[in-house]
């Protein structure tokens, strides 16, 4: 069984292999070892988030030169390997320190057994004729014994203090990670932090069987606002969104920005009419908002979402799965925003209507 297993990865890593370098061939990538990792990771679909982007790039037809092939893998992989090699040499480091300290410990447990010994021996030489003189070679080995002792326990000291600092470290690369997980403007989650957590809720549902929901939102006409209002007022329709999404999901699932003005929630063991009822909650929550420009008080308008759900079907490729999402928030634009479409809703039917 495991044969069969590792020669259908062979031929899948051929197959792949194959079709990202004709990409590279037909799209004129230098072959450099980052561009074949790039291109190589869009042919296997195994990375959302870079798929959407190449796709979008060859949608508006622009080159992959040097300059964009570099921005891309830097975007997608370089801050990524830099932090996991920093992590993982923090693990190993601390791992060894360890190590160290425990062999410190028991080289001081032994010397310290054996200094005992050799007090009981001299205890024991009593009076005996030319006891003296051994005393004394006795006397000055177990002084040297103290300091051997004294020494490993500094040195004891000295490992734990640097485990601690190490553990400092880590906590440091910890705070950084989650960071690199959030989006700076919204506070919640950004597309690495979907992908992610989508992959971990991918891996569960499997497992368990259970159920798994998906629902993609969007901000209607969101164009309009950073038109009319300018891109401060943007950010503030974005905030007051990603709040209202992030409040309303709470442990039910997790939030993230996706992209512009595009948001995922993903929903471990919610059933389908579990993610609608949770969406039009969410709708309703964010078209009652009334928004005013701060400077003047001025009302800014009405802001309205369109939404699209999909429930995951065990085993299938998680691009489908956005995909069947996506589609369905295509739908609910298509027939006027401000609703939400199922998966399996026809193309005329009309969820909710504000």
């Amino acid at each position: 069984m495991s044969y069969l297993k590792d020669k259908k990865d062979v031929a899948f890593i051929r197959e792949t292999s194959d079709k990202a370098l004709d990409y590279m061939s037909f799209y004129n990538v230098v072959p450099s070892p980052s561009n074949y990792q790039v291109w190589y990771d869009y042919s296997s679909e195994e990375n959302m988030s870079l798929n959407k982007a190449i796709d979008e790039m060859i949608r508006k037809r622009k080159s992959f030169t040097a300059k964009v092939s570099k921005n891309l893998y830097e975007r997608f992989y370089a801050n990524d390997q830099e932090q996991t090699a920093v992590t993982n040499a923090g693990q190993g480091i601390q791992t060894e320190l360890g190590k160290i300290a425990k062999a410190v410990s028991d080289i001081n447990k032994g010397t310290v057994k054996y200094g005992a010994s050799l007090s009981e021996s001299l205890l024991g030489m009593g009076d005996i004729p030319g006891a003296a003189e051994l005393k004394s070679i006795v006397s000055g080995i177990m002084e040297e014994t103290k300091e051997i002792a004294k020494s490993n326990n500094s040195a004891q000291e000295q490992l734990k203090e640097s485990a601690k600092t190490v553990q400092k470290l880590q906590a440091t690369l910890e705070t950084v990670r989650q960071e690199s997980l959030t989006d700076m403007l919204t506070n919640i989650g950004n597309r690495k932090f979907f992908e992610e957590s989508l992959q971990s809720a991918i891996k569960k549902a499997n497992i368990e069987k259970s159920e798994l929901c998906m629902v993609i939102s969007d901000i209607d006409h969101f164009k309009k606002f950073n038109d009319t209002w300018g891109h401060h007022v943007g950010d503030q329709v974005l905030k007051a969104v990603a709040h209202t999404l992030k409040t309303r999901v709470g442990d039910m699932g997790s939030v993230a920005r996706y992209g512009g003005e595009e948001f995922v929630l993903i929903l471990p063991e919610a059933s389908m009419e579990k993610a609608l009822e949770i969406s039009e909650v969410i709708r309703l929550a964010i078209s009652a908002r009334s928004m005013k420009r701060k400077s003047t008080g001025e009302s800014i308008g009405k802001i309205t979402s369109s939404f699209g759900i999909a429930k995951y079907r065990h085993d299938e490729h998680r691009n489908d799965f956005l995909e069947r999402a996506d589609a369905a928030l295509y739908r609910s634009k298509s027939n006027g925003r401000n609703r939400v479409t199922l998966e399996d809703d026809p193309a005329d039917k009309i969820v909710k209507i504000a």
